[in-house]
């Protein structure tokens, strides 16, 4: 079973996850991989969001996720949010997505918030709508995300 912790307990791990995270979400955008890193490297250290959290297995990171503000470019009036969640494809359908969701609901409960929200990325073939809801996500609005495609809106209240 995977245990999950924050970055800054495992600062070690925070080229990985920035990898992951550039390779899924910035490669095609006019971000560059250091900025990527030194992001990373900066939630290795310290306590205020973005807040990330490593999944791990056996001694080696398998997932990630972040409560982060401002994730949503085009709804910078809505925070925080869930993002960044990724859990590597050999360790998919483990649960461990949902740990690491548990994770940050549970920090922002912690916090005194009232909701988390996220955005549907575009994951092929998988209803990440259906996924999010059966776990108690409740369908907001529809938007568009950081590359100009249609998604959806998404809050979880605390």
């Amino acid at each position: 079973m995977a245990e999950i912790r924050l970055l800054k307990e495992c600062p070690d791990y925070a080229p990985v996850l920035a990898y992951w995270s550039y390779n899924e979400w910035y490669r095609r955008r006019p971000i560059d991989y250091d900025t990527v890193i030194k992001a990373y490297r900066q939630r290795a250290v310290d306590d205020r969001m973005p807040i990330t959290w490593a999944a791990i297995e056996d001694g080696m990171p398998v997932g990630m996720v972040t409560l982060k503000e401002d994730d949503l470019w085009s709804r910078k009036d809505i925070n925080p949010w869930l993002a960044s969640l990724y859990v590597t494809p050999e360790f998919r359908k483990r649960g461990i997505a949902e740990l690491l969701t548990l994770a940050v609901t549970g920090k922002s409960r912690m916090m005194g918030l009232t909701r988390v929200h996220l955005f549907l990325g575009h994951a092929g073939d998988m209803d990440l709508g259906r996924y999010y809801m059966k776990r108690g996500w409740r369908y907001q609005e529809d938007a568009v995300d950081n590359d100009g495609l249609p998604t959806k809106i998404y809050y979880y209240p605390l």
